[in-house]
């Protein structure tokens, strides 16, 4: 995702991979040659080094390691991995990242894990370790609430990988998932380079990229709730009022890539909160509606305006089901679907069996629940640990 856009930007790595003259060598487990492109012969610029800790000078605080410095780390090959704990995009990288911290450690890889916050919730450091804890990540990670460190590197997006080298140059860089191939022939050549006469075990190979029919299919872009910088889905008539709360009355239609919301309201820049009356989730109930097109659908919540509480998931005017519900989505004993949002962080929605177009509902309960953003994925984007 880019941060000057907030849009999710999907990387086009899968499709340059498949291109790329790469030589893997199987009998050896080792490779040679350039990564696609050229992008490592063509990026050789000193890596800004990390700031001191100081949560109110540089705003950095450090979980699963004390302050680390590049110039500590000399000699070694690191990753500085920027991400934000809420961000679909940024959990899908996370299996291949840890996968990549235990394999390559032992030949003196570190990653340095960079949470730059993307919504307000984010900023909040007790969240990100909630968030680090949940996902079981075991390497370095520094939050960054000023963007210090975002600003030295220059960063636009979420994920966003930066390779350094043994001397302290940074060597690859990659936006976005996707391109997993190419990142990690170039960690091994700067292992190699780092470590001369350095010889993986054969059983390492490195996996070739996905490039079947299900890694073709486009689901809807990135959805921000709020007004976000003008880049807000919300299809109401007139509909952002900020600070302000206001009675919405529900649309007849609502296109693809669109939400729209009933009774009242409130504009957030991060999202919308509803501050209507506790509801039953009936036929007439106050709710958002969105229409999207993908797999799986994952929507970003919180209640930090109010307390914990029930939200009811729709889908075509139905209840889920057991085939086609998210892991963070239960069904009562009427067989209506729900979720209960008890922390603010990406709940998993939908997870359909094929890639299809659906229009969704949800129908809040009780004031102070906020609905900040939905993402999407295909078929091949849902293999990773839904945790």
């Amino acid at each position: 995702m880019r941060r000057d856009k907030q849009i999710a930007k999907l990387a086009l790595g899968t499709i340059l991979a498949a291109i790329a003259l790469v030589w893997v060598a199987a009998a050896t487990g080792q490779m040679s040659g350039k990564t696609v492109d050229g992008r490592m012969e063509a990026l050789s610029a000193k890596a800004p080094e990390l700031p001191a800790a100081d949560e109110k000078k540089s705003g950095t605080t450090w979980i699963n390691s004390p302050p680390l410095t590049l110039a500590a780390l000399h000699g070694k090959v690191v990753m500085i991995d920027f991400w934000e704990y809420t961000c679909i995009n940024c959990i899908r990288t996370f299996p291949q990242n840890k996968e990549w911290y235990a394999r390559y450690k032992q030949y003196g890889f570190e990653i340095i894990g960079v949470h730059d916050p993307e919504f307000e919730i984010a900023y909040d450091v007790d969240n990100v370790k909630a968030a680090v804890k949940r996902y079981e990540l075991p390497y370095p990670i520094v939050v960054d609430d000023l963007f210090t460190i975002w600003k030295a590197y220059k960063n636009e997006s979420w994920p966003s990988r930066f390779l350094i080298d043994a001397n302290g140059n940074m060597r690859f860089h990659l936006d976005g998932e996707g391109d997993d191939h190419n990142f990690e022939v170039a960690i091994r050549r700067l292992l190699i380079e780092a470590n001369p006469g350095l010889k993986f075990p054969a059983s390492d190979t490195i996996p070739l990229p996905e490039n079947g029919p299900d890694c073709k299919m486009s689901p809807t872009p990135e959805m921000a709730v709020g007004p976000w910088g003008g880049h807000g889905s919300l299809a109401n008539p007139n509909p952002y009022h900020p600070g302000e709360t206001v009675n919405y009355k529900l649309p007849g239609k609502v296109e693809d890539g669109s939400a729209v919301i009933s009774g009242r309201w409130e504009t957030d820049p991060n999202g919308m909160i509803f501050r209507g009356k506790a509801q039953e989730p009936k036929e007439d109930a106050e709710r958002l509606r969105m229409r999207y097109h993908a797999t799986e659908l994952y929507a970003v919540v919180n209640v930090t305006r109010g307390k914990p509480e029930r939200l009811y998931i729709l889908q075509d005017g139905k209840p889920l089901t057991p085939e086609n519900k998210g892991v963070d989505v239960k069904i009562d004993e009427q067989g209506q679907s729900y979720i209960d949002v008890d922390s603010s962080r990406m709940y998993y929605v939908i997870a359909n069996p094929e890639f299809s177009s659906h229009e969704l509902d949800m129908v809040p309960t009780a004031p102070g629940i906020a609905i900040n953003s939905f993402t999407f994925g295909n078929k091949c984007q849902r293999k990773f640990p839904h945790e």
